[in-house]
């Protein structure tokens, strides 16, 4: 390897291997490793999306309840927020999932 990696690459390994990586096509040549990864990928966004929407809901019917009435708020209306830290918990664990696959 390190000797076509000298004739055809200047020497760069790297360049080997990304190369040998693709088809005649010059696609990237999809592995298990690569569909998992995407597969986590894609959860972990839909999950911070979700998170997202939901957590603008509540905050606009806080925003709406102390417009009627400063005096409308409720410690029950932060209950929401507890579950988007626990949703959070989950994509922090999906993140640091996709971090250990990527590093090895």
């Amino acid at each position: 390897m390190r000797e076509k990696a000298n004739t055809y690459f200047g020497g760069n390994m790297s360049a080997l291997v990304r190369c040998a990586s693709l088809k005649y096509s010059e696609e990237a040549e999809p592995s298990e490793q690569n569909n998992k990864l995407t597969d986590v990928m894609e959860a972990a966004l839909k999950q911070i999306r979700k998170i997202g929407a939901n957590h603008n809901q509540a905050v606009k019917c806080i925003n709406e309840k102390m417009k009627m009435s400063p005096f409308a708020f409720l410690p029950s209306d932060l209950r929401p927020f507890n579950e988007f830290a626990e949703s959070m918990k989950t994509v922090e664990n999906m993140l640091s999932y996709l971090y250990n696959m990527i590093k090895e």
